[in-house]
Formats: structure tokens, C-alpha cells, sequence
């Protein structure tokens, strides 16, 4: 049996923002705020050097969290269930690239402003500029409209030119 869920695409939910992001800007995005973490810890050390792996190393283990997820697929849909209880309500950013979803937000038990990122990637191309979510519970609903051939056929030229 299919949930109803993943038939229809819900409304999106106003607490949660989407955007299309190539996964090479993730990359960039979630590199830029390690290397503020990792300096501010360097701050805390004293500025002694030497110490830059380990506190990127604690950057990494404070911010980039693993987490729970699932993926189904259903006729032209890619529905991602995840947690979305480790985040404060207002802070969620979902960021959609056509293979993968980077899931961000201040962090609901860290310090004040202290964000933390869910890297996942997906089972298919999706996209990126037809997505809702809708948060249900302690639960992240995610619906991914998947990439058509004509995305796929580009995607594939793109990779074999490059």
C-alpha cells in the first residue's frame, strides 16, 4: 500500500525554506561554515597552532550530523522522510540538488546560532526547482518531483564532457 503522503505533494510548510542549490554550492556553503567553526575553536585554543586537523576534525563532529532517513520511490515522486526534531522549528533550509539534499538549521540543544547539516543523497535525479516539504511531527517530509529523460540525457552529456 502506497501512504497517502507520497501520492500528493503537500502545501508547503511556511517554517521551512527550499532552495535549488548545485551540489558543488552545498559543498561550498557547508566547507565555509566548518572553516568559521574550526576558526573559532582555534580562537578558543589560543590561537596555537598546529591543531588545525583536530579542530576541523571537531568542526565536522559538532556540525555535520548523520541521521535517520528514508527514500521511496512512487510513479514520478522521490518522497525522503527525516529528523527534523534536532533542529529549532523556524531555522529548517532545505537546499536541492539534483542528486542531492542538504538539510540545515540552528541546532535546537547547541549554542545560540550553532547550525548543523544533514548531507543526503538521493537514489535518483530529482528537480531541484519542484520540491515540498512539510514537517509532521518530530518528522521532515520531503517530496521531490524526479528529473525527467530530457534532465537525465543533459546530466549524462554533462558528465561525459567533463
Amino acid at each position: 500500500m502506497i501512504p497517502q503522503a507520497a501520492r500528493e505533494h503537500p502545501k508547503p510548510s511556511k517554517k521551512l525554506k527550499i532552495l535549488a542549490v548545485e551540489a558543488a554550492e552545498q559543498a561550498r556553503k557547508l566547507h565555509e561554515a566548518l572553516a568559521r567553526r574550526a576558526y573559532q575553536l582555534f580562537e578558543r585554543r589560543g590561537l596555537a597552532s598546529r591543531h588545525a586537523l583536530e579542530d576541523w576534525r571537531q568542526a565536522e563532529a559538532e556540525m555535520v550530523r548523520s541521521c535517520c532517513s528514508g527514500q521511496m520511490s512512487v510513479d514520478d515522486t522521490l518522497w525522503m522522510g527525516t529528523d527534523a526534531a534536532v533542529f529549532k522549528e523556524d531555522s529548517i533550509e532545505i537546499w536541492v540538488a539534483p542528486r542531492q539534499v542538504t538539510v540545515c538549521g540552528k541546532s535546537k540543544t547547541g549554542g545560540d546560532g550553532e547550525m548543523i547539516f544533514h548531507v543526503i543523497n538521493l537514489t535518483c535525479d530529482v528537480d531541484p526547482s519542484s520540491v515540498t516539504a512539510k514537517i509532521d511531527g518530530p518528522s521532515l517530509d520531503i517530496f521531490l518531483k524526479k528529473a525527467g529523460a530530457e534532465h537525465e540525457a543533459k546530466r549524462v552529456m554533462a558528465a561525459a564532457t567533463a
